[in-house]
């Protein structure tokens, strides 16, 4: 079933075009896109079409360009390159988790929460008690809305492909 922010554009690319100064080479002529809620896109082209160029605009990492781009207040959009430089001093998995560094950060908490409840600066506080059982009702959410217990399976599976 459609919903109201289904219809919603969040983002419209106006014109823009292209040039490389240098060799004054048009790469991007006249684009005209917008982006609905929810949408997926697929960018494809010959090789030197300019796909990564228009990421880059998309992204807001190029701003030398004409025409205009517009984002509906509270919309980003990251980029990440084909060849992506990555911490030589880490492991694929901890790469990996930086991405997902968010969903780590509230499975810690939670589980700092729950250690909490056996101590008795919070057990034998009542009003502390209370805030420990919003705030874990709160990360539960949060949990659940990730499918966080399943972080480390995702994980695996994501850098097996």
């Amino acid at each position: 079933m459609a919903t109201v922010d289904d219809k919603k554009i969040i983002f419209s690319m106006v014109g823009v075009s292209k040039t490389i100064q240098q060799n004054q080479k048009q790469i991007l002529k006249n684009i005209y896109l917008s982006f609905y809620y929810g949408a997926k896109i697929g960018i494809i082209g010959l090789n030197g079409a300019g796909k990564s160029t228009l990421m880059k605009i998309i992204a807001g990492l190029e701003t030398q360009y004409q025409g205009q781009v517009v984002f509906a207040p509270g919309y980003s959009v990251g980029y990440l390159p084909q060849d992506p430089q990555l911490d030589p001093t880490k492991t694929v998995k901890e790469v990996v988790q930086e991405g997902v560094q968010h969903v780590v950060d509230t499975l810690k908490e939670f589980e700092e929460i729950n250690l909490k409840f056996g101590m008795p600066e919070y057990y034998e506080d009542p009003e502390k008690m209370d805030k420990l059982f919003a705030r874990q009702a709160e990360l539960q959410d949060i949990i659940d809305a990730t499918d966080a217990w399943n972080l480390d399976n995702r994980l695996e599976r994501a850098m097996e492909w």
